[in-house]
C-alpha cells in the first residue's frame, strides 16, 4: 500500500511547511490534549516568571499606553501605615465593550489569554501594541501583596476587582468613591509593597526606568507621565515628569530605516559621542517601543561582541516590531525566523557603521592636533619677549588672511610648508595684545618706590607685514631706566613717518595700522611723555601681496612629527628641518594617557629642542634627554 503523501501544516511562526513522511499510527496510539494537573499552579509559575518589580510596573504602565491613555499617574502613597502604589489612567478602560462586572470577570478567569493577541502583526506594529499572553497583571506579585483594578466608564458604576498574592481567589465589588479623572477611568492599586521593590520602586528609579524602557512609545505617543511621590520628605523630588531618554552625542548619517527579509522594517538609530566620553549606554534593542536587550551583545543568536558595536563611543537603538517577547520576564526574545532575519539585516549593516566611525574619529583626531599645535604656540609665546637669548626655528606657514569689504585681515594660523616643514610662527604683537595689564614685571619683586622716570619706549613687533587694505594693531611700552614698566601717566602719540597706510587710535599705548592698496614700505613712530621726559620709538611695516608673508620662513614652533621607533632611545630630535617626536617610546605612550599630560610633554621636549638649538655643544643634547625622562616620571606623581 503506498504511503500517505506529505502534508503542510503551519509551523511555530505561523508558516505552513511541508511535514516529514510518516507511518500510519497504530491503533494502540492514545491521542489526548495536554492540561495542567493544577492550574493555579501553572499560574503561580508564570506570575514568579517576573522578578523585576520595575518590569513589573511597566507592564501596568503598558497597558494604559494600549488602552490610548493619553495622562497617565503613577503614585506613592502610604494607607495605614501599608506603602502602595497607584497607577490612574484616561484610557479607553478595561475591555470598553463589556459591562464593568462582564469585563472585569473576565480578566480574573482568563489568565494567559489576551484579546490583543488577534491582531495581526501589522495592526499591532501600526498602534504599537505590547501585551498578548494575558500575564501581564500577574506581575503585581513581584512588587506588593495585593492588587486592585478599578475601573469605570460613562454613564455607568464604578467597580473595581481584587487579586491577592499567591491565592487563587478573586473579588468583584461596587467601587463607592469617585475616581479622578471623570467618567471614563482605570486605577490599579497594588498595596503591601514589598521591601525589596520598595528600594527599587523609589520615584527617581521608577522615572529613570521608565525613561528607557518605554523610550520609543513615549516618543510616538502624546502622553504624560508623571510620578506623584507621596511618602517623600525633605528636598526630595515630589513630582516628577517622566521624559524619554535622549541620546547624546552625534546621529550617524546612516539609513534610518532598514529593510528586513520577510517582516516589516528595523528603525536604526545611531550615535557617536564626542572624543574623551565613555558609553553609558550602549546599542539597545526594542520590539513595539519596550527595550528587549539593553546591549545588542546580548542577542544569544549572534556574536554581536564586536566592532563596530562595542565601540566605547557608539551608542542608540535598534526597533524591530516582530520579535516574539518571551512572556513574564519580557526580556530576550524567542529564536524564530524573524530573529534570524533581524541578525542578517543588522549584520549587512556594519561596513557602513564602520567607515563613518572611523571618519569621524580621523576627523576628531586632526581637531585635537590642530588644538594641540595653538596650544603649545601659546605655551611659547612670551618666550621670545622674556627670553630673547633663544633661538626658535625656520617655519613656513600659510597665512589665512582673506581681504573683506572692510579690508580687515586675520593674522598667521597653523599651516603647512611647501617643502613639507610646518609650524606656527610666533606673533609677538599678539602676546603683547593679550597681555594682561595687572602682570608684574619681570623680575617679580616687591617695587619699593613707583618706576620712573621715563627713560625709554619699545614697540611691538617693531617689524611686521601686512597685505594690501590689511590691518595690523601695535602695542608701545614705557620703561625707566632700570628697565621697569611704567604703567600709568605716560601719553603716547603715534604717526605714520613715511609710506602709506594711515593710524587708528585705540585704548592707552595701543594703535591699528590700516594698510593701504599699494605695496612699499611705511614706518610708524611713537612718542612717549611722562612729567618733562619725551622718548621716541619705531616700527616698520612691508606692505606685500597676499601670501608674501606666508611663503617667507618665519622663526617659530615646527609642527611634530609622530615616528614611530620603538627601539630608538631618542624621544624627539630635529631632522632635515622637521621635529620629529618618537611616539613608540614608553614615555610617549605614557603621557598620551591624557590630553594634558600629552600636551605637556610636548612642550618639555619643544623646549629641549628649543635649547639645543640654540646652545649646540657635545652631549648637550643627551643630558637634556635625562633631564625629560625625570620630568615625566615626576609629573605622573604631580598628578596623583
Amino acid at each position: 500500500m503506498p504511503s500517505t503523501p506529505p502534508a503542510a501544516g503551519p509551523d511555530g511562526d505561523g508558516r505552513r511547511t511541508r511535514r516529514t513522511r510518516r507511518t500510519r499510527r497504530s491503533p494502540d496510539t492514545i491521542v489526548g490534549r495536554l492540561k495542567p494537573a493544577d492550574p493555579f499552579e501553572l499560574i503561580r509559575w508564570l506570575a514568579r516568571s517576573q522578578p523585576d518589580p520595575r518590569k513589573a510596573l511597566a507592564e501596568l504602565v503598558q497597558n494604559s499606553l494600549d488602552a490610548g491613555a493619553r495622562h497617565i499617574e503613577i503614585s506613592r502613597v502610604r494607607e495605614r501605615g501599608v506603602l502602595g502604589l497607584h497607577v490612574r489612567d484616561d484610557g479607553a478602560g478595561v475591555i470598553p465593550e463589556l459591562g464593568r462586572v462582564e469585563a472585569l470577570t473576565y480578566l480574573a478567569t482568563h489568565i494567559g489569554h489576551s484579546r490583543k493577541r488577534n491582531l495581526t502583526p501589522e495592526e499591532r506594529r501600526e498602534l504599537m501594541l505590547q501585551g498578548k499572553y494575558g500575564i501581564g497583571l500577574l506581575g503585581f506579585w513581584a512588587i506588593g501583596a495585593e492588587l486592585e483594578i478599578r475601573s469605570q466608564l460613562p454613564g455607568g458604576l464604578a467597580h473595581l476587582l481584587r487579586l491577592h498574592e499567591d491565592s487563587p481567589r478573586y473579588e468583584i465589588e461596587p467601587f463607592r468613591s469617585r475616581l479622578a479623572f471623570g467618567e471614563r477611568y482605570t486605577e490599579v492599586v497594588v498595596r503591601g509593597m514589598h521591601r525589596s521593590a520598595a528600594v527599587s520602586l523609589g520615584s527617581r528609579r521608577m522615572a529613570e526606568f521608565l525613561a528607557a524602557e518605554l523610550r520609543g512609545q513615549l516618543l510616538e505617543r502624546d502622553v504624560d507621565l508623571v510620578i506623584r511621590d507621596r511618602v517623600a520628605r525633605g528636598r526630595a523630588a515630589k513630582v516628577i515628569v517622566v521624559r524619554p531618554t535622549r541620546f547624546a552625542g552625534e546621529r550617524l548619517d546612516i539609513r534610518e530605516s532598514l529593510e528586513c527579509a520577510g517582516f516589516g522594517p528595523i528603525r536604526v538609530e545611531l550615535y557617536l559621542l564626542p572624543p574623551g566620553e565613555t558609553r553609558e549606554h550602549a546599542v539597545a534593542v526594542s520590539s513595539g517601543g519596550t527595550l528587549v536587550y539593553d546591549d545588542l551583545a546580548e542577542l544569544e543568536l549572534a556574536d554581536f561582541a564586536r566592532s563596530p558595536w562595542t565601540h566605547e563611543r557608539l551608542t542608540g537603538l535598534l526597533e524591530f516590531g516582530d520579535f516574539q517577547v518571551p512572556p513574564g520576564t519580557r526580556r530576550g526574545v524567542v529564536p524564530d525566523a524573524a530573529a534570524l532575519a533581524f541578525v542578517e539585516a543588522v549584520c549587512t549593516l556594519e561596513p557602513e557603521i564602520v567607515a563613518l566611525v572611523e571618519a569621524a574619529e580621523e576627523r576628531a583626531a586632526a581637531a585635537v592636533e590642530a588644538d594641540l599645535m595653538r596650544q603649545l604656540e601659546r605655551a611659547f609665546r612670551d618666550v621670545p619677549r622674556l627670553a630673547p637669548e633663544y633661538d626658535f626655528f625656520a617655519v613656513r606657514g600659510e597665512t589665512d588672511a582673506r581681504i573683506g569689504p572692510a579690508g580687515s585681515g586675520s593674522s598667521s594660523e597653523i599651516g603647512e610648508a611647501s617643502d613639507g616643514a610646518g609650524g606656527v610662527p610666533l606673533d609677538t604683537s599678539a602676546a603683547e595684545e593679550r597681555e594682561d595689564e595687572s602682570e608684574p614685571d619681570a623680575s617679580g619683586e616687591a617695587e619699593l618706590f613707583p618706576p620712573g622716570p621715563l627713560a625709554s619706549v619699545q614697540v611691538l613687533p617693531d617689524a611686521t607685514r601686512v597685505e594690501p587694505r590689511g590691518r595690523r594693531r601695535f602695542r608701545a611700552l614705557a620703561y625707566d631706566a632700570q628697565r621697569r614698566r611704567i604703567r600709568e601717566g605716560v601719553r603716547f602719540a603715534w604717526t605714520v613717518r613715511e609710506g602709506p597706510g594711515e593710524l587708528a587710535p585705540m585704548d592707552g599705548p595701543r594703535v591699528e595700522y590700516l594698510a593701504g592698496g599699494e605695496l612699499g614700505r611705511a614706518v610708524i613712530d611713537v612718542e612717549a611723555s611722562l612729567d618733562a621726559e619725551t622718548r621716541t620709538s619705531s616700527a616698520t611695516v612691508e606692505i606685500v601681496e597676499a601670501g608674501d608673508s606666508a611663503r617667507s620662513p618665519r622663526t617659530g614652533i615646527p609642527e611634530p612629527s609622530f615616528v614611530a621607533a620603538p627601539a630608538a632611545p631618542w624621544r624627539s630630535r630635529m631632522s632635515e628641518g622637521r621635529w620629529e617626536v618618537n611616539s613608540a617610546h614608553a614615555d610617549f605612550r605614557a603621557a598620551s594617557a591624557s590630553a594634558k599630560r600629552k600636551l605637556r610633554y610636548l612642550t618639555t621636549l619643544l623646549a629641549k629642542e628649543v635649547v639645543v638649538h640654540s646652545y649646540p655643544g657635545p652631549n648637550f643634547s643627551s643630558a637634556l634627554e635625562r633631564l625629560v625622562a625625570i620630568l615625566t616620571i615626576t609629573e605622573r606623581r604631580l598628578e596623583r
